[in-house]
C-alpha cells in the first residue's frame, strides 16, 4: 500500500476537487430550477464523494499520511458554462486516471470505482456542450470573497482528514468535533454560493490552499484553528466590500466571520461553539463514516 500512496493521493485530490466543483453547480442549479442537469451532476457527485471518503479511510487505516496540494475549481455561471466547466473537469480527470498505476487490491478497487462513471458522464456532457472555450463566464468575484471561499473549502478538507485520523486513533469525541468543523465550513460555503446564485453571480473561489493531516490531535486542532482565524479575517474583509453591491451578502459574511471567531477559541474536549454553522447532519462522524464506507 505504501508504494501506492502517491497515486492514491493524486486520485483523492482529483476526486475532491471534482466534488467541490460539483457542489457549487448543484447549489446553483437548484436555485435556477434546472432539474435535468441537477440530477446528473448530483449522481456523479454522490459517487465521487463516497469514493473520496473511502480513499481517505484506506490511507488512514494503513497509517499513511495525507497531504493535498493547492488546487482550483472554476464553477460555471449559467447552465451552458456549468456543462463546459464539468466537461473540462472530466477531461482533466481522464488524464489523471491514465497516469495512475496501483498494485494493492484495495487501491485498485478505489481507482476502478473512480473510473466507472466517467466515460458515460463525459459523453453526456459532450452531447450538451456548445463547444465554446470559455468554461467560466463569471470573473466578477471580489478578491476577498474569492479568498474567503477558497479558505472555507480548505476548512472543509483539513478537519475531515483529522476526523478520520482521530476516529482510527480511538478518539471519537475529537473526531466528532473535527467533523462538525468540516461541516460548518460546508454550511458557510453553501450559504455564500446560494446567495450568489440567487443574484445570478455564482462566486468563484481563488486558488484553494493545500492541506495536510497532522501527526496528532493537538497539532491537528491547532492547524485547523489557524484556518478558522484566516476565515474570520477574510469574512470581515469580504463583508466590507460585498455590502456595497449586496447588503445581504455583506451581512452573511459578517455572520460567518462571527461564527469563526467563536470557533477560533475552541478547546479540546469542549462543546463545538458554532451557532450558524452547527447542524445535526454533522454531529456524528462515525455515523457518516459508516454510511459512506458501506
Amino acid at each position: 500500500m505504501e508504494a501506492d500512496i502517491g497515486d492514491l493521493t493524486l486520485l483523492l485530490r482529483t476526486e475532491l476537487t471534482a466534488v467541490h466543483q460539483q457542489f457549487f453547480h448543484m447549489l446553483a442549479l437548484r436555485q435556477w430550477k434546472n432539474d435535468e442537469l441537477l440530477r446528473r451532476v448530483t449522481a456523479i457527485d454522490t459517487e465521487d464523494f463516497k469514493n473520496s471518503m473511502q480513499i481517505i479511510d484506506l490511507l488512514v487505516a494503513n497509517g499513511l499520511p495525507i497531504t493535498l496540494g493547492s488546487h482550483r475549481v472554476l464553477p460555471g455561471s449559467d447552465a451552458a458554462t456549468v456543462v463546459r466547466s464539468e466537461l473540462q473537469m472530466e477531461e482533466y480527470f481522464a488524464d489523471v486516471l491514465e497516469k495512475i498505476e496501483v498494485a494493492d487490491p484495495d487501491a485498485q478497487a478505489r481507482v476502478e470505482r473512480a473510473s466507472a462513471p466517467r466515460q458515460e458522464y463525459r459523453e453526456w456532457l459532450t452531447s450538451r456542450s456548445d463547444d465554446r472555450n470559455d468554461a467560466n463566464a463569471n470573473d466578477e468575484t471580489g478578491k476577498f470573497l474569492a479568498e474567503f471561499l477558497a479558505h472555507l473549502i480548505a476548512l472543509v478538507e483539513q478537519p475531515m482528514l483529522h476526523a478520520f485520523s482521530l476516529w482510527h486513533a480511538g478518539d471519537r469525541a475529537s473526531a466528532d468535533n473535527a467533523w462538525r468543523l468540516s461541516g460548518a465550513a460546508m454550511l458557510y460555503g453553501t450559504a455564500l454560493i446560494r446567495r450568489g446564485a440567487a443574484k445570478d453571480r455564482v462566486p468563484v473561489p481563488a486558488h484553494i490552499p493545500g492541506v495536510r493531516m497532522a501527526a496528532n490531535a493537538s497539532k491537528g486542532l491547532a492547524d485547523d484553528l489557524v484556518l478558522v482565524r484566516q476565515c474570520a479575517d477574510l469574512g470581515r474583509a469580504a463583508a466590507e466590500v460585498e455590502a456595497r453591491q449586496d447588503a445581504a451578502m455583506g451581512r452573511l459574511c459578517v455572520r460567518i466571520a462571527d461564527d469563526c471567531e467563536l470557533i477560533s477559541d475552541m478547546k479540546p474536549d469542549r462543546e463545538f461553539p458554532a451557532i450558524f454553522g452547527r447542524s445535526p447532519a454533522f454531529e456524528s462522524f462515525g455515523t457518516t463514516r459508516d454510511r459512506h464506507l458501506s
